[in-house]
């Protein structure tokens, strides 16, 4: 299954594209959070990995063979929404990611599936702007499908983000103190290294 979604004007040209054989430039983000630019000659997800011709001139490297499941995501499109596309209903989505991050915004469009990933169109919270993305299913913890934006599930921010949550606009000793309940669940195992890092680095930026 290609990785492109069927719409009438703008999105035919994406499908034209993805059909040929001439390359077209991704951005992919990885799992531990570095990035890449370069272009692939057919975008799937039904094979393992992807194979990309590295646009930076600078770099030694020319080509690489990357596997799935040491991506995160990968950005087929950005764009900036139609008057059309802002006017119309869509239903509220939250993406939750492996290490913790939490993507929202509006589902434009049905999910896409291949065997090793998912393809959608995402538009902001905001509706400014719209992106094609590309999720291996090993990257995903779960999508949401939400309400509103304010009632979200317990169990969606995580029990650490819960906690955070609730305890960000304490005195400074209480926020010390989140800082060693958030060791107590990273050596729970409750929580990724990672995700400790993220929420002590907020808890910081409050003092």
């Amino acid at each position: 299954m290609a990785l492109y979604y069927r719409r009438i004007n703008r999105a035919e040209v994406r499908m034209a594209r993805s059909k040929s054989t001439e390359p077209h430039t991704v951005i992919i983000r990885f799992l531990d959070g570095e990035i890449i630019e370069g272009r692939v000659p057919r975008l799937t997800f039904d094979e393992p990995n992807l194979v990309l011709q590295v646009s930076d001139g600078s770099s030694n490297n020319e080509q690489a063979v990357i596997p799935l499941p040491a991506i995160k995501r990968v950005t087929l499109e950005t764009a900036t929404p139609s008057a059309a596309e802002t006017g119309r209903e869509m239903r509220k989505v939250a993406i939750r990611f492996q290490d913790g991050e939490v993507l929202k915004g509006y589902l434009d469009g049905e999910l896409r599936h291949a065997v090793h990933g998912m393809t959608l169109r995402l538009m902001t919270a905001e509706r400014d702007r719209i992106e094609t993305l590309a999720l291996p299913y090993t990257a995903l913890k779960a999508l949401f499908y939400l309400k509103t934006w304010d009632s979200r599930p317990p169990e969606f921010d995580g029990e650490a983000d819960t906690y955070l949550t609730r305890r960000l606009s304490s005195p400074l000793v209480d926020l010390m103190s989140d800082i060693g309940e958030l060791e107590k669940l990273r050596k729970r195992g409750a929580i990724s290294e990672s995700e400790f890092q993220r929420k002590r680095r907020k808890i910081l930026d409050k003092i």
